[in-house]
């Protein structure tokens, strides 16, 4: 019966480790999609709303499995935002546009780089709060 517990909270395990990938993941696509909403006009909300996003799944990540989950979270979520950056699609179009004549304003022209560099400084604070804020008190 020991044996079977054992193995059930290995599965229990993978399965957290897993989970906090395809919610980096995820948050990574739906953040690139929607970051550079809003940012031809005075207030870039999809800016933020992608970036409270990314920093919500870090404290998911955080509280489950520690420092590392946050490390996990990191690399699947910047991995796939800078792949989504740097390779263009299959028609040509890339999904986060940096540094065009044609932007106007400053959040226009910058929501490319706050994005992408925005997403990891976020992740590296959620990585340097205090322990005792994610320890179970009993």
């Amino acid at each position: 019966m020991a044996r079977q517990t054992g193995q059930g909270n290995q599965v229990k395990s993978v399965l957290a480790w897993v989970r906090i990938a395809l919610f980096a993941l995820f948050s990574a696509l739906l953040g690139t999609m929607i970051s550079r909403d809003g940012a031809d006009g005075p207030f870039p909300w999809g800016l933020l709303i992608s970036l409270l996003l990314i920093f919500i799944v870090s404290l998911l990540a955080r509280r489950d499995k520690k420092i590392a989950g946050v490390g996990v979270c990191l690399v699947f979520s910047s991995a796939l935002a800078w792949i989504l950056a740097l390779f263009p699609g299959a028609g040509g179009s890339i999904l986060v546009p940096i540094a065009s004549p044609a932007f106007t304003t400053f959040f226009s022209a910058s929501a490319g780089y706050i994005w992408l560099f925005g997403l990891i400084v976020v992740q590296v604070i959620t990585a340097l709060l205090p322990r005792k804020w994610f320890s179970e008190k009993k």
